[in-house]
């Protein structure tokens, strides 16, 4: 079955699980302390699993066991608007013996504020806000970010391209989040991230295997030294390694921006 037919018969059921999200992040805003944090990545956990399967995606894991159990950095490549919902399942514990799922916390660009949804829910689990305009304010961001990181013993997720493959290959990584996790002594984990590009194509058929590969812990004291610069590419060439382009059949991919649409 095709992604559009799918989605037209799992339409109230997708609906009705945004709506049900919508509504925990309403009052989330309205009185803060009612959950606890705990709570709320879980909802959003659920949240991801459910809308990756209505849209027949499974996501494989390799390396969770190299993930550390305080707090850390997660670069990932990116490719797709589900990318984030991606990195949640792959670090939650869908019942596989003791593996304990991770919380996660992101950085996402200011232009994702125009997706209201998007913005409301990410809300739920603390997502830092960057303008890629003003780059001083922007490290200021992720210096606080990382400082949260930190406290709350999570995963901080940040895309060091900054922005969606528009070619089905990795672009760039900025030195921003490299000098983030030096300023802040934090290990840093590189990801993979497989078959994702075209997760939205509305004519692609059948189940959709998307591969989540957590590359070994970079400790601070292997990077601490490091020219920033050269920091990142040594992260870009661990991520590309294992990574394999994809032919971009996805106009979610194509265009590469984020519209207004609610």
């Amino acid at each position: 079955m095709k992604l559009k037919v799918r989605k037209f018969f799992r339409f109230i059921p997708l609906i009705h699980n945004i709506l049900k999200l919508k509504s925990k992040a309403r009052r989330n805003r309205n009185m803060p302390e009612y959950y606890k944090a705990s709570e709320k990545h879980f909802f959003v956990q659920k949240f991801g699993s459910n809308i990756l399967k209505h849209l027949n995606i499974k996501v494989e894991v390799e390396g969770f066991e190299n993930i550390p159990s305080g707090p850390c950095f997660l670069t990932p490549n990116h490719s797709t608007y589900l990318d984030p919902l991606i990195i949640i399942s792959a670090l939650w514990n869908h019942g596989d013996g003791e593996r304990r799922s991770r919380e996660a916390n992101f950085v996402a660009r200011e232009e994702v504020k125009q997706k209201k949804t998007i913005y409301k829910i990410s809300q739920l689990i603390d997502t830092y806000y960057i303008d890629t305009k003003k780059p001083r304010e922007a490290l200021a961001i992720l210096k606080d970010f990382g400082q949260h990181v930190k406290k709350n013993q999570t995963c901080g997720v940040i895309f060091p391209e900054g922005t969606r493959t528009r070619d089905g290959k990795i672009n760039n990584f900025n030195s921003g989040v490299f000098l983030t996790a030096q300023s802040t002594y934090i290990p840093l984990v590189p990801v993979t991230i497989n078959n994702a590009a075209n997760a939205l194509d509305g004519n692609r058929n059948g189940e959709l295997i998307v591969k989540v590969k957590f590359h070994p812990t970079i400790k601070p004291q292997q990077f601490q030294t490091l020219d920033k610069k050269d920091f990142a590419n040594w992260v870009q060439q661990i991520v590309s390694k294992d990574y394999i382009e994809q032919v971009i059949t996805s106009n979610e991919t194509v265009k590469n921006e984020y519209t207004k649409r609610k």
